[in-house]
């Protein structure tokens, strides 16, 4: 049998719902819970709101190196559960668990419910170590047709493709999407693949829809069949530990082929909310990046302040740099609308005349010349991608 089927045989027999947990302490596998408040109990560990077994009841009471069943107390949000380890030729896999909400039933003096669950650990331990070992070689396989349908070869593209598609990886639809996560240095590297997997359990827990999704190198780069939605994207990156991980989205492409143009797109959106945060967030979406689409494509780490409009280098070196610089961005955005400027910086209109007499004194231009604005917004632009631009 399965893993699902002897889980739920095993369930039927106690006559109480089980789940199944693997080391990292998901869900692998789960029977039928068959009342209103078991389902809920479930719905809220799909969620990640309630977490019946905890790494720290793990160390507590010792289930790495249990042999047996092992009887956990109630606490303020479960009732008394009871674990069993499971293994394979003596390595461990996982853990099985059930909450004990059978009337009349005291999990502390019930033997016959943790002889059976001993009794079946075995068995299930097998089906676990199988099935997590098929799952590593799913997402093996999909690290490598995720890497070669954003490579630069063409076959390489076109055969990852038609794999995807033949192993039912993706599904075959009229739009493709890519989304990529990178973290800021090495030392946070794990935190790109912990961005993968909330992705992929959420898109999972909420939707029907089939991504894919893996670690490419540095990148975690995730396959979608529709755009990506911003709600959705915003809910995988609130969990613990993808604070400093920063996301890019492609636009929607027509074929699987040119997912590799939505994947570029999505590198340099990544880019963008890694460059400025202020602007972006924690995600930039490439349909929003405007004039930053050409921007991000210089080679920016090479740039210095000599590279820039002589106007914008004076502005940058000025005592008041931080807060020049922000008021001359701010009126640029506004189109030189002085009120607009004024409520966008929340200060006095009498204020920001002071500071742009001042902005014109320090560059020594007109700042209502078109020609002038244009240079000065771009080059500010370029100062806050390359690093150059003093923050607040």
């Amino acid at each position: 049998m399965s893993l699902d089927d002897t889980v739920q045989d095993l369930a039927d027999r106690l006559g109480t719902p089980l789940v199944v947990l693997d080391l990292d302490l998901k869900v692998a596998a789960y029977s039928m819970h068959d009342t209103p408040e078991r389902r809920d109990r479930l719905a809220r560990l799909l969620a990640g709101s309630q977490e019946p077994v905890t790494a720290t009841l793990v160390r507590q009471h010792r289930l790495q190196a249990a042999t047996a069943a092992v009887r956990i107390p109630a606490d303020r949000q479960n009732g008394p559960r009871l674990v069993m380890p499971l293994r394979h030729q003596k390595q461990l896999f996982g853990y099985l668990y059930l909450v004990e909400d059978r009337p009349g039933i005291d999990i502390e003096s019930d033997q016959g419910t943790a002889h059976l669950v001993e009794a079946s650990g075995p068995e299930i331990g097998t089906l676990l170590a199988l099935r997590l070992s098929d799952l590593r070689n799913t997402a093996d396989r999909s690290r490598r047709l995720l890497a070669a349908l954003v490579s630069e070869s063409p076959t390489e593209r076109q055969s990852a493709a038609d794999a995807l598609l033949r192993d039912g990886l993706i599904e075959s639809t009229d739009h493709y999407s890519v989304l990529v996560y990178r973290s800021p240095d090495s030392s946070l590297a794990a935190a790109t693949g912990l961005a993968v997997d909330a992705t992929l359990d959420f898109t999972t827990r909420s939707t029907t829809v089939k991504i894919v999704g893996a670690v490419v190198g540095n990148e975690g780069i995730v396959l979608f069949p529709r755009p990506v939605n911003r709600t959705r994207l915003e809910k995988s990156l609130h969990r613990p530990g993808l604070e400093k991980v920063r996301a890019g989205v492609g636009s929607a492409k027509d074929s699987l082929t040119d997912a590799v143009e939505s994947y570029r797109e999505a590198t340099i959106a990544c880019r963008a909310s890694a460059l400025d945060p202020d602007r972006y967030g924690q995600r930039a979406f490439w349909e929003d990046l405007g004039l930053d689409r050409v921007l991000l494509r210089l080679p920016l780490e090479t740039l210095t302040p000599r590279d820039l409009p002589d106007g914008v280098r004076r502005l940058l070196a000025s005592p008041n740099a931080a807060e020049l610089t922000a008021t001359m961005e701010g009126f640029l955005e506004c189109g030189g609308e002085i009120q607009g400027t004024a409520k966008r910086l929340n200060i006095h209109r009498s204020t920001l005349y002071h500071r742009l007499d001042r902005i014109r004194e320090v560059t020594g231009s007109d700042i209502s010349d078109g020609s002038t604005r244009l240079e000065l917004h771009a080059g500010l632009r370029i100062a806050r991608l390359a690093g150059m631009a003093p923050r607040d």
